[in-house]
């Protein structure tokens, strides 16, 4: 797996999330501060509710803006080691085929293509992330979610 490309992946679409975040802050705080958002009676709640939606784009910016820091940290500390750790690249096997995560420190659920490969984000706040870190190749990690059990065997770390 090359490992190069699925960051400069991750890179691109940590990017692209923070432009649709501040395209989407944008047209809130006009819709918020837009003449139409004014109350015409008490009972009348637009403009309340458009500074509400403006105010959680707004956040959700920062946090992208956050996301896109931290693994940036991440990128330029980053070691190659033979265990699980945050900024790995996993490659799972289980009987449902092979499956790539790379654990990061926020941004659960960004996933990155690579040609024909799919990489997932997950963090150490997930169950399978708690139970990635520390693992090594061959190891195994049992995952159970509620009544289904799940079987993987690390493959590859890079």
């Amino acid at each position: 797996m090359n490992a190069q490309a699925i960051w400069q992946g991750l890179f691109i679409e940590l990017t692209r999330l923070i432009s649709v975040a501040k395209d989407s802050a944008d047209r809130a705080h006009e819709a918020a501060t837009d003449k139409e958002a004014v109350a015409e009676n008490k009972y009348d709640t637009r403009g309340l509710e458009a500074s509400y939606l403006a105010h959680g784009q707004q956040e959700r910016m920062a946090q992208c803006i956050e996301d896109n820091a931290l693994f940036n940290e991440l990128y330029q500390s980053r070691q190659l080691t033979d265990e699980v750790i945050l900024g790995s690249i996993v490659s799972l096997e289980s009987s449902e085929g092979l499956r790539h995560v790379l654990i990061g420190p926020s941004a659960g659920g960004i996933k990155v293509q690579w040609n024909e490969v799919e990489v997932l984000v997950i963090t150490p706040q997930s169950p399978l992330g708690a139970q990635l870190l520390g693992k090594m190749v061959d190891d195994e990690v049992v995952l159970t979610i509620g009544d289904n059990i799940h079987n993987y065997d690390v493959a590859a770390i890079d």
